[in-house]
């Protein structure tokens, strides 16, 4: 049993000395590397940046990339240490990468009241801009009738929507341009007829996915008021076989 117990004990002195023993060797290994100062890297790229640690025999991680309104995606907007810290060699710097300026798709305002318009702008973290009016056939009074940026165009955010809002149907004497996209150019030269306008051109387009004289494009667009001193343009469709 004595003979036991002095095993038992020899190897415990045994095992603590085996303890002890890398523990030093540890921080003998740590105290062995060389110290570095480390670098600025904010406004670097990733190449850049690991172009400057690796003589300094430190490491790059990349933490996270976040939106930025001012730095260019891709480069370093913050690093962990800070420049002009002293580190062991062989540690690694933290650094995150801008992602730019944050992108938001414009909603579509078409149809929606000023307040309303306002609401969903502010929860899209976009904002309205400049107020427009006019008179319009197809968009009742006081809603929207058109905006800039168009619906599901990409902007930055915080941007601002410009708007026009309609004032209702014209009064007597003002002329607004019909929708002839779809129609026979015999409607929209009868139309300019009756209300003294001119039409400047009539440009044949070779399209055989649209009927023979079909409208498929006109300046101006519908909606827009025209007077007698104002020119339209209409292009229309006519079938590949045909000769000018």
């Amino acid at each position: 049993m004595r003979k036991i117990l002095q095993w038992i004990l020899f190897f415990f002195i045994l095992s603590v000395a085996g303890v002890i023993g890398v523990n030093r060797l540890i921080n003998a290994l740590i105290h062995s590397k060389t110290d570095r100062i480390v670098p600025n890297l904010i406004g670097k790229n990733i190449n850049n940046a690991l172009d400057m640690l690796s003589p300094l025999n430190l490491y790059l991680k990349k933490s996270n990339d976040e939106f930025h309104p001012d730095v260019p995606a891709g480069l370093i907007i913050s690093q962990v240490p800070p420049s002009g810290s002293v580190i062991k060699e062989g540690k690694a710097v933290k650094v995150i990468v801008s992602a730019g300026r944050e992108v938001i798709f414009v909603p579509d305002l078409t149809n929606q009241t000023v307040r309303s318009a306002q609401l969903i702008l502010r929860k899209n973290t976009l904002d309205l801009g400049e107020h427009g009016e006019r008179y319009s056939m197809i968009i009742e009074e006081d809603k929207i009738i058109t905006q800039t940026p168009r619906p599901r165009t990409p902007i930055q955010k915080n941007g601002l929507v410009n708007i026009v809002v309609s004032l209702g149907l014209p009064p007597e004497g003002v002329t607004l341009m019909p929708d002839f996209m779809g129609r026979d150019i015999s409607e929209a030269k009868e139309w300019a007829i009756l209300n003294d306008v001119t039409i400047k051109n009539i440009n044949r387009v070779k399209d055989s996915s649209y009927t023979e004289n079909t409208v498929i494009k006109q300046v101006p667009e519908n909606d827009l008021v025209v007077d007698e001193s104002q020119e339209i343009e209409f292009w229309i469709a006519v079938d590949e076989s045909s000769e000018n």
